[in-house]
């Protein structure tokens, strides 16, 4: 084997490991915490109504695993157009990809919940193991964000 095969062994294999040891553990409750008031109004329409509608009459023309992954899309565009709505654009970036986020991570767990193939599960785990990586520190700076504007 050359190198970029041995490397890509590592790498998935250092993924395996990963996902085992993180697999038993549920989606983590950071995910689904709502988004601070920084991040725009949140009692303000953000297409949801008209999106879930649409939504539902796709899950209902579709099988369990598809109708469950479809419901996956609503609160993670609505909340992203939220986001689109703080003060400044840096606030908008990071409590827009906050639901982005939270939708992958959503997703993973519907493909863990009904794929059947192991590396989609694998995947699936690996998806949501960085996401979540990925909403703390997104979370960490919000929280860091108005002290850091009030300098």
């Amino acid at each position: 084997m050359n190198v970029l095969q041995w490397g890509a062994a590592a790498v998935l294999a250092a993924a395996f490991a990963g996902a085992l040891i993180v697999r038993d553990q549920p989606a983590s409750a950071l995910a689904s915490l709502p988004l601070p008031e920084i991040c725009g109004d949140a009692q303000a329409d953000h297409g949801g109504a008209s999106m879930q509608a649409h939504i539902d009459m796709m899950a209902a023309h579709s099988g369990d695993a598809h109708a469950a992954l479809i419901q996956t899309m609503e609160p993670m565009h609505s909340d992203m157009m939220r986001g689109m709505t703080a003060a400044d654009f840096q606030t908008a970036f990071v409590c827009s990809m906050i639901p982005h986020h939270q939708g992958a991570v959503e997703m993973a767990q519907v493909a863990q919940r009904y794929a059947s193939d192991p590396w989609i599960k694998m995947f699936a785990q690996e998806i949501i193991t960085a996401q979540q990586v990925e909403i703390a520190e997104m979370q960490a700076w919000l929280a860091r964000a108005p002290a850091a504007s009030m300098q």
